[in-house]
C-alpha cells in the first residue's frame, strides 16, 4: 500500500504535555515538547471507550502516515495535548494501521481539552 500523499497531509499541530504544578484541581500547565507537521486533522463524531471505559465522542481524529509525517515530540500517547489552529485537543485513543506486513499510518482521536 503506498503511503498517504503530502498533498492530503497540509497541518502542522504542536504538541504539549500536562505537567502538574501544585495541588487542586486546576494545578497543571502545559509544556510543549514538540510539533507534528504533514499531518491530516479531520473532525468527527465517533463514540470510543476510554482506557477507564467510559465512552467520548471524538471532535476530531489526527492522520500521522509512517512515511511523510513528521514527528518531534516522541512517541504519540493518550493524554497528551494537541494544539490545531489554537483549538486544543486531548488525545484519547492511539490507533496503529498496518498494510498488510507493517505499519501504515496512526488515526488518532481526541476530545476537546477544557482549560
Amino acid at each position: 500500500m503506498r503511503a498517504i500523499p503530502k498533498k492530503l497531509l497540509i497541518h502542522t499541530a504542536a504538541v504539549y504535555q500536562e505537567t502538574k504544578t501544585g495541588s487542586g484541581w486546576n494545578g497543571a500547565t502545559l509544556e510543549r515538547i514538540g510539533q507534528l507537521a504533514h499531518v491530516r486533522i479531520e473532525p468527527s463524531s465517533r463514540v470510543v471507550r476510554d482506557k477507564n471505559n467510559r465512552e467520548q465522542q471524538l471532535a476530531a481524529t489526527l492522520f500521522f502516515d509512517c512515511r511523510n509525517s513528521q514527528n518531534t515530540a516522541g512517541e504519540l500517547r493518550e493524554d497528551l495535548v494537541v494544539d490545531f489552529q489554537g483549538q486544543k485537543h486531548r488525545i484519547v485513543s492511539v490507533e496503529p494501521l498496518y498494510d498488510g506486513r507493517k505499519l501504515h499510518h496512526y488515526e488518532i482521536g481526541m476530545v476537546r481539552y477544557a482549560d
